[in-house]
């Protein structure tokens, strides 16, 4: 059976639990229903759009609902507020590659695209502050009527607080094994037998049963370097934020200088203007605050 924590693009790359589970066309079609609150029938045809080299690194995964429709899911358990932009690259790039006879791009009549629809579907810990993201919040001049935009909507998928889960028990089968997976970490067990103990659960509760059983090695993989990537992510991030408070105390040390030189410098062309002597006003300057100085 091949590894399905690998896909061939040219090149290899992790795969995703999320990605692997939905990029199947009755699992996709059944969380669109159910992040859109929609009723497709299973006999809609949904076209899932295997995507180049980038697109496979970046994107989770994106489908056509019958001719109408173009669904892009992205996963994240941290937001970005770049993924408008990147959403962006992504559908021009489907649209340009599936979907638009460039033929008739030419052309004087109007090319008839499907509607696009963008969900960002969010499991982090912290807390969801806002519920949508848009292309227009990045542009240096902001307008009130943007001549382009695009919205994302965020939906969140942890167990605890999400309605949607109630409408797909793919999702819920998702969302419970991510969830016993940091409860099984909150109680001191180790990553490795809090996934494999996860993962037992589920299948115990008849939960992504046939899917977990089947491919039980390569899901504890795919979690396993899905942990790592947050972790080495979190590692980045504090890594930039202690370079940023180390550049920062050097800038301030250095204004810091810049602006006593200057203040002293202030303080004894004050001192000269009363009258004083070159060596007087170095002398009274030693022991003037600057903020005595006349104004």
């Amino acid at each position: 059976m091949e590894d399905i924590t690998t896909q061939k693009t040219g090149r290899q790359y992790k795969d995703t639990l999320f990605r692997t589970l939905f990029r199947d066309s009755k699992n996709f079609l059944e969380l669109y229903n159910a992040v859109a609150d929609e009723n497709f029938p299973a006999d809609t045809i949904v076209t899932l759009y295997s995507t180049n080299e980038i697109l496979a690194r970046f994107n989770d995964v994106a489908a056509g609902i019958g001719d109408q429709l173009i669904i892009f899911f992205e996963h994240q358990s941290t937001i970005s507020k770049n993924m408008p932009l990147r959403l962006l690259s992504y559908a021009t790039d489907i649209l340009h590659s599936y979907v638009i006879d460039r033929d008739k791009l030419y052309g004087s009549a109007q090319v008839m695209i499907p509607t696009p629809k963008f969900y960002v579907l969010y499991n982090g810990e912290q807390r969801l502050t806002e519920h949508t993201l848009k292309l227009s919040d990045a542009f240096i001049n902001q307008d009130s009527e943007p001549a382009m935009e695009l919205t994302a909507e965020i939906i969140d998928i942890n167990l605890s607080s999400s309605v949607v889960l109630n409408r797909s028990i793919i999702l819920q089968g998702y969302a419970f094994l991510i969830d016993e997976v940091r409860k099984n970490q909150q109680t001191g067990m180790t990553r490795d037998k809090a996934i494999t103990t996860a993962i037992d659960t589920c299948i115990g509760l008849d939960l992504l049963t046939e899917f977990l059983t089947e491919h039980y090695m390569e899901v504890t993989k795919m979690l396993n370097w899905e942990y790592d990537a947050d972790a080495e992510k979190r590692v980045i991030r504090n890594e930039g934020r202690q370079e940023g408070r180390q550049e920062g105390r050097q800038e301030g040390r250095q204004e810091g200088r810049q602006e006593g030189r200057q203040e002293g410098v202030e303080l004894l062309a004050a001192l000269l203007k009363e009258g004083l002597s070159l060596d007087a006003a170095l002398e009274k300057a030693k022991s003037v605050p600057a903020s005595t100085l006349p104004s």
